[in-house]
């Protein structure tokens, strides 16, 4: 049984990679291995943000996301740093810099590229999208 993790490095609005990172996670749990997280990066902190909503019409990442980290325990660790620079904030940096309202939520995790690489070390193999 094989460990992975998955780094996201595309924004949801970049062509089909969020729905085909999507289908090779669920590939990747129906061929009996794990999926232990899921790491935003770059713009694809993007898919974090709930203050994106669903147009109907296409491929919705974040509920995506969500319903994987319930129902398999993946980890969902959002780079702090890449998303407080593309607006993507916690309640306490919302607190500490005077922002109305946080739109990063659980069970999105901020995590540093420190702690991402030290989850690598429980993984056999790391995709990115």
């Amino acid at each position: 049984m094989a460990q992975y993790s998955v780094l996201i490095t595309s924004s949801p609005f970049q062509g089909d990679s969020a729905l085909r990172a999507y289908q090779f996670i669920q590939g990747v749990i129906s061929n009996g291995d794990t999926v232990d997280n899921l790491f935003f990066y770059g713009d694809g902190v993007y898919h974090t943000n709930n203050l994106m909503l669903n147009t109907g019409d296409e491929f919705y990442g974040q509920d995506a996301w969500k319903r994987l980290s319930e129902q398999h325990e993946v980890k969902l660790l959002v780079c702090i740093t890449a998303a407080v620079k593309r607006g993507i904030v916690s309640d306490q940096e919302a607190q500490e810099h005077g922002i109305a309202q946080a739109n990063l939520s659980a069970p999105f995790i901020q995590a540093g590229l420190g702690e991402f690489f030290t989850e690598l070390h429980n993984c056999d193999r790391l995709v990115q999208f």
